[in-house]
């Protein structure tokens, strides 16, 4: 198994540039598919043993600034709720998988200890509108649907249907009391059955789009009600069916129905809120003015959500997408819709997504997280935005990550700069695939060039390359120098990286254990000055959650152009040191000294964080 340790030792000069910028006003969550994970993950990012859990809870706790996970209990739900068909080989392995793992051991309950161990809280991650389709609706067009609810089998009218009677499976009709009693009575046994701190209710779903942005809504519930309020009934008004000429989507009409069955919705957070006192609730929501797809124009009233507190935290962002049932897909505003998180319509951006949803949700409490987080440009958005939380992660791919918060001493200007470490890779060049793994990044390529730094990239065709970005001046544009070797990194064995920039000879090179690999001019320009960005070792700087697997040792980064080496390591930096980090490399290896005591292990790669010493994030005082 491959491991990277990561020990920390900080140096007096690293003072306030504290490991993962613990000063940081970021709250993130993170989303958690277990069955995803243990089928598409890598190294501890399956999941599939108590070990593996608890090191990624702990990475996710330190270096994503995660305080909440949300755990989804769609194993559990579907074994004990769901018929369940083995259609299609995924399908088949995944329950063999699931099955193999929980026959050793629930991972659940697990999952729940390690997260509070590492200051996090726990939510179910549940879902309101996913409830499978009987075995000849194809799942993405091409194998039958491989669950149903049984409830469903029993109460199809729980379905909400179109003006034909034709269900739209596996969606629920809230307007149905027995239908949000029977999604609350589950989500409230299961956060006691597991001593959950709440749930996560999210209103995505597998089920397949409706044809048309106002083709269901037509139960008896809501048929009702509109004749009670208005008098008019909408099964015979030719205005309320899109396949009529007469259909008219713009008639306020339409507007009062789309507005009325979101108001069932809401019930259904009062009723949920009301079964859960004292419980943390979370709720996944797109951005638009309605639901949208693949549901249709159902209208979303998150200001009653958020005014009367039936949530403590909103995620905006959350969409089904088109990539369930890519045979099945049609553009958005052919078929009616005035919301599409995947075509973007009637979607604000971020900025415009805080301005809207913010104020209230500070005024009342409620958390705001955006879904996924494109890097540091979001990071920086959040610690400037107090009514934006955080944001929705998923979990890294594989292998583990760590961040340095960087100082002002950081910004190499026009000095001459050497960046070494040992990298030892554990993947053969053919596993770099599309990944681009970075073994170390302080670069960002959002927000044009303001966030473009420097860093170490492992590229698809097993070669290495330097990335590092020149200032623009008055008269011109920023220069971007990439500076790859012609051969293949040299994989599962340690190599001493180091590449150096010396502005002195107006040359950068590229050195294996201390040998000239690629060389080539430097411009006259200054290092593009990237402030508040940090160092991530293991990831890129920006969006992804890819990471190198592998281990680095040895992080050193100082002014001028010696190669210091593994055999110059001066225990207390020099005065041309910026960053100093020993690591813990938890095997010998005979062309080193012993290596100091770490203050903090980690391993990163495919086996995960190994223990915590005291000291993690702190400066150290000065002597030592």
């Amino acid at each position: 198994m491959n491991i990277m340790g990561i020990g920390l030792l900080s140096c007096m000069l690293l003072l306030t540039s504290l490991l993962l910028g613990a000063d940081a006003p970021i709250e993130n969550c993170i989303n958690v598919s277990w069955g995803d994970q243990i089928m598409v993950g890598r190294g501890d990012a399956m999941l599939d043993t108590p070990e593996k859990i608890e090191r990624s809870m702990a990475l996710w706790s330190r270096s994503y600034d995660c305080r909440t996970v949300l755990w989804r209990a769609s194993a559990y739900t579907l074994q004990e709720f769901y018929v369940r068909r083995a259609t299609g080989d995924f399908v088949r392995r995944y329950y063999a998988k699931v099955k193999e793992v929980t026959d050793r051991f629930d991972p659940l309950p697990v999952a729940r200890k390690a997260s509070r161990r590492h200051g996090m809280g726990f939510l179910l991650y549940m879902t309101l509108f996913d409830h499978g389709a009987p075995a000849d609706v194809l799942y993405a067009g091409t194998t039958p649907f491989p669950w149903q609810d049984r409830a469903m089998i029993e109460h199809p009218e729980w379905q909400t249907i179109d003006l034909r009677g034709t269900p739209h499976w596996g969606v629920l009709e809230p307007a149905y009391a027995e239908a949000r009693a029977l999604v609350v009575g589950r989500i409230t046994t299961y956060v006691r059955r597991f001593d959950a701190d709440g749930v996560y209710l999210c209103t995505r779903t597998h089920s397949l789009p409706a044809l048309h942005a106002d083709q269901f809504g037509f139960s008896p519930p809501i048929v009702q009600e509109y004749r009670r309020r208005y008098g008019i009934d909408i099964t015979r008004d030719p205005r309320f069916d899109y396949r009529n000429k007469a259909f008219a989507p713009q008639d306020e009409a339409l507007e009062r129905w789309r507005r009325l069955r979101g108001e069932y919705l809401v019930q259904f957070y009062r009723e949920l809120r009301r079964a859960l006192p004292g419980k943390t609730i979370y709720t996944g929501i797109p951005r638009g003015r309605y639901l949208g797809p693949p549901y249709g124009n159902l209208y979303l009233d998150w200001e009653s959500i958020v005014r009367e507190h039936l949530v403590d935290g909103l995620v905006l962002g959350v969409h089904s997408g088109k990539w369930l049932h890519p045979k099945l897909a049609v553009p958005h505003a052919e078929i009616g819709y005035k919301s599409s998180e995947d075509d973007n319509i009637g979607i604000p951006d971020r900025k415009a997504a805080i301005a809207n949803y913010g104020p209230l949700c500070l005024r009342h409490g409620v958390k705001m997280f955006l879904q996924g987080c494109r890097g540091n440009a979001d990071r920086m958005l959040a610690r400037r935005e107090p009514a934006l939380t955080g944001f929705m992660l998923n979990p890294p791919s594989g292998g583990q990550s760590a961040r340095i918060a960087c100082p002002a001493s950081l910004e190499f200007g026009r000095r001459d700069i050497t960046i070494e470490a040992l990298v030892y890779s554990s993947e053969a060049p053919a596993e770099f695939d599309k990944r681009w793994p970075r073994i170390m990044s302080r670069y960002d390529h959002v927000d044009g060039d303001r966030m473009r730094g420097w860093e170490w990239i492992l590229l698809p065709d097993g070669t290495f390359r330097f990335r590092v970005h020149f200032a623009a001046t008055p008269s011109g544009s920023g220069k971007e120098v990439a500076l790859s070797t012609s051969a293949l990194f040299p994989v599962r064995r340690w190599v001493h990286v180091a590449t150096v920039i010396d502005q002195t000879h107006r040359e950068i090179r590229l050195l294996f254990d201390g040998k000239v690999v690629a060389q080539t001019a430097c411009p006259d320009l200054p290092v593009h000055a990237t402030p508040g960005l940090e160092l991530w070792l293991g990831r890129y700087g920006g969006s992804g959650t890819q990471v190198f697997q592998g281990r680095i040792d040895e992080l050193h980064l100082h002014t001028g152009t010696e190669i210091l080496g593994s055999t110059k390591r001066p225990s207390i930096p020099g005065p041309g040191t910026l960053i100093l980090c020993h690591f813990d490399r938890l095997e010998d290896d005979s062309r080193l000294p012993a290596l100091p005591p770490p203050r903090e292990v980690f391993l990163m790669g495919n086996g995960g964080l190994a223990e915590s010493l005291p000291g993690f994030g702190k400066a150290l005082p000065t002597g030592h």
